[in-house]
């Protein structure tokens, strides 16, 4: 079940854009990095490597997971 609610909307004007506008496009652009990098996360974790806790995921960042743990790939 899931309980009721309420849909608002609050219209704030931007006084440095064009035409006032602002926040176009950056909500779906906020989760893909983090589900990428729990990917990483989850596919490692079954050899024992450490979790990814920051980003970017370079190859040196994603290779100091392997902290003693693992294959050698």
């Amino acid at each position: 079940d899931i309980p009721p609610f309420e849909f608002g909307h609050l219209e704030t004007y931007c006084p440095i854009s064009i035409g006032g506008i602002k926040g176009m496009g950056e909500g779906g652009a906020i989760a893909s990095p983090v589900a990428v990098a729990n990917a990483i996360s989850d596919s490692l974790a079954s050899f024992g490597w450490k979790p990814l806790t920051r980003l970017p995921a370079s190859p040196e960042v994603v290779h100091a997971l392997r902290g003693g743990g693992g294959n050698a790939a």
